[in-house]
């Protein structure tokens, strides 16, 4: 072929590779297929055109590409480094309107508190609780105002911190759904509660006393809680204020922003529970180590959440935030040959939850139904007899209440109602994944239950232990799940394929699990909303107490609420689980890349025909 025809033919597909260099946005697809056009082109021009200017010209943009695949594998090795130092500043910056919102609304409700408390002496008990108003005054007689952080071993007193502070945190996050009036209702409660205990000691002549042991950890955790509702502000704003990109658009740009601020801000809350359970109990120790702490607190609080940014966006950023942003379309096709991040996982699977919603729906509230009216039957008169339980029995236990086995019948209840919503959810997965309705399987069907059936009965057997357990290692049953189906090779097959991918990726799948994690307890938070509790309490009052099939009735919705919450959240985590099968898949497999080189050839070889 003369090299006049050869750059005629392929001048549009090279400027097109021009153009994408110079993108800020590149589509990874996009991005190796033009890549792997240009190296064959490249490697025609050595053969057939060795001293002419084309052969330079190729292999100046492949040496372009080669660099961008370079830099991304770069950035990866150094993305901790980065989110820490770059990216998370300027995620603050961008939000700097709404954490300046959320700081003057907590310093507004605070200025509430104390007000109303100088007022009303009895405001103070109505916002703390009489009971512990009580304990307090009975500290401050004996001598020892702050007796109540010397109570309790520090280890389950750090562990106990920890854990109500990230609720507090991620309920005045996730509630910022709610158009960031939640976020701010949360907000306005926590700054009247810290103003009314502010104004108790003060109004006892306890200010220095008090100050000094209070915001010991009370700098970091109060900060945090107000960057939590700056962060649910923010999440709220995507569906307020979407600008010129479409609701959804705005949300999802605004969610990833939020949901990172959160991260970011989450080992503070772990810093300021060590802190109340290891120093704050010393309450002999000198004033003016105790200021120097709050002072050292504050001055990382200032320095990294604004003084740092600003002086990050003056100079510059390393890598300048990327907006993403969802296709316009809601039948965006997946691509089951990809190898993909747990963020497009995640996509994906939000993606898959919008598109088949309608499908699943039925489903999803017949076996919520069917399982609460077991459990309603059979424990409505049941007394628990434990009464001492673990916090974090109790925490984990109600965290997925919806796969809850009391009884050993509902190993068997429960493995069917899963398995029914999750061949459903997959059916549906493997149909597009085929591009052809699947028939009813009834082996992969018997497979899944059994794989249920281990899961619950592992619940069963250990309880607390077990959803703990199950928390790192759910995602793992569900590809194993999945495998029975995508896999076609019967049970054992695929149960063997699975235990294959996560031996080579388990580090991806157990960030996913983590991810999962966070996505299930935020959307648990909003459906276990107090404010539903309160409407079902409500009700309650209008009838008497002898009435006892209100509160059967009452009873019920709460367990649907609970159960049906589960189901609800079931197929985000069951469509990561069979897309990250397909990721996976070619991960260990690399099939659709072995037929890229396979086809490497076939353009040269159709110019050597020409």
């Amino acid at each position: 072929m003369k090299e006049t025809r050869f750059i005629a033919q392929n001048k549009e597909k090279w400027l097109e590779s021009e153009n994408l260099l110079t993108h800020d946005s590149k589509e990874p697809e996009k991005l190796s297929n033009l890549f792997t056009q240009v190296v064959d082109d490249l490697s025609y021009s050595r053969t057939y055109y060795p001293n002419r200017s084309v052969k330079v010209y190729l292999n100046k943009i492949a040496r372009e590409y080669f660099s961008i695949i370079y830099s991304r594998q770069r950035d990866r090795k150094n993305a901790f480094r980065l989110f820490w130092t770059d990216e998370l500043p300027q995620i603050v910056i961008h939000c700097r309107k709404e954490l300046l919102v959320a700081f003057l609304f907590f310093c507004l409700s605070a200025a509430i508190g104390v007000f109303s408390s100088m007022k009303d002496p009895q405001f103070t008990a109505t916002i703390l609780g009489d009971q512990y108003v009580a304990m307090t005054k009975t500290n401050i007689e004996s001598g020892d105002p702050m007796a109540v952080y010397k109570s309790g071993n520090e280890i389950d007193m750090f562990l106990g911190i920890t854990l109500n502070n990230l609720l507090v945190a991620f309920r005045t996050y996730v509630f910022g759904i709610f158009l960031s009036i939640g976020s701010l209702g949360i907000l306005m409660y926590n700054g009247i509660m810290v103003g009314c205990f502010q104004y108790f000691f003060v109004e006892r002549g306890l200010f220095a006393e008090s100050a000094l042991s209070i915001w010991l950890h009370g700098t970091l955790e109060i900060s945090s809680i107000i960057l939590a509702g700056g962060a649910g502000i923010t999440l709220g704003s995507g569906l307020v204020f979407p600008g010129t990109y479409s609701r959804l658009q705005a949300f999802q740009i605004s969610g990833i922003r939020s949901l990172k601020l959160m991260l970011g801000i989450t080992p503070i809350f772990v810093l300021a529970a060590i802190i109340e359970s290891f120093l704050t109990r010393y309450t002999d120790t000198p004033d003016i180590i105790r200021l120097m702490l709050i002072l050292a607190s504050l001055t990382f609080i200032v320095g990294y959440f604004v003084v740092y940014p600003w002086l990050k966006s003056r100079s510059g950023f390393e890598v300048p935030i990327k907006e993403a942003r969802l296709a316009p379309s809601a039948n965006e096709p997946v691509n089951y040959n990809a190898i993909k991040n747990n963020a497009e996982l995640l996509k994906d699977a939000f993606l898959f939850y919008k598109d088949k919603f309608a499908k699943m729906a039925p489903w999803i509230l017949g076996v919520s139904l069917v399982v609460t009216t077991g459990r309603w039957w059979l424990l409505r008169e049941v007394v628990t007899t434990r009464a001492e339980i673990d916090w974090w029995v109790q925490f984990f236990g109600q965290l997925l209440f919806g796969m809850g086995t009391p009884d050993i019948y509902f190993i068997g209840v429960n493995a069917l109602a899963t398995s029914i919503v999750l061949y459903v959810i997959f059916r549906l997965i493997s149909s597009d994944a085929a591009k052809e309705k699947q028939p009813f399987n009834l082996a992969a069907f018997l497979g899944i239950f059994l794989i249920m059936g281990a899961v619950f009965g592992l619940l069963y057997a250990l309880e607390g232990w077990g959803v703990f357990i199950l928390i790192f290692t759910f995602v793992c049953f569900l590809l194993g799940a999945y495998a029975t189906i995508g896999s076609g090779e019967g049970f054992a097959s695929g149960i063997g394929r699975a235990w294959q991918l996560l031996g080579a990726s388990y580090s991806q799948v157990l960030v996913l699990h983590l991810v999962l994690l966070l996505i299930t307890f935020s959307f648990l938070s909003i459906l276990s909303a107090p404010l539903v509790y309160m409407y079902l309490n409500i009700l309650k009052w209008q009838f008497a107490e002898a009435d006892v099939w209100i509160n059967d009735v009452l009873y019920f919705v709460e367990l649907f609420i609970k159960v049906l919450s589960f189901y609800l959240t079931l197929p985000i985590i069951a469509a990561c689980s069979a897309y990250l099968y397909y990721s996976l898949s070619e991960v260990m497999d690399a099939s659709h890349l072995r037929q890229s080189i396979e086809n490497f050839g076939v353009t040269k070889e159709k110019y050597t025909k020409k």
